[in-house]
């Protein structure tokens, strides 16, 4: 997969507002943007050294990222890479035999069942925006 550079860390929590407290009043971090509803709960996101940590956390119970905290309990969610072309990246990951949940062609998600267990978001480089000023 070329042409990507690190992004972020997204992790599952059940309670963002304790998390984003954690982050900045023990671990130091800068809060890059307040805690806010997004379609699939609540998210903020931190800096700690220079790292974007991403925090998500289930708005409902019944909602898809509950089943996912419920079953694979709080903690590491994912990795997120910038790239220059979500599309080329994409199909190089397919021509290779990954397994795709989503592309919107701005945002795509590598699915977690592969050697490594590990979930990629592959996030538009120029279109996405971590840094919380948009």
């Amino acid at each position: 997969m070329p042409d990507v550079t690190f992004a972020k860390i997204n992790v599952r929590v059940r309670d963002v507002a304790a998390a984003v407290d954690y982050a900045r009043d023990v671990l130091g971090a800068q809060v890059v943007r307040e805690p806010q509803t997004i379609d699939l709960g609540s998210m903020a996101m931190v800096r700690l050294g220079g790292l974007i940590i991403e925090i998500l956390a289930p708005d409902r119970p019944d909602s898809p990222l509950a089943q996912i905290v419920d079953k694979r309990g709080e903690g590491f969610d994912s990795l997120g890479f910038f790239t220059g072309d979500v599309n080329a990246a994409v199909a190089d990951l397919e021509s290779g035999g990954a397994r795709l949940v989503s592309n919107d062609g701005r945002i795509a998600w590598v699915h977690p069942r592969n050697p490594l267990s590990l979930s990629l978001e592959l996030l538009q480089a120029g279109e996405v925006d971590l840094t919380g000023e948009s």
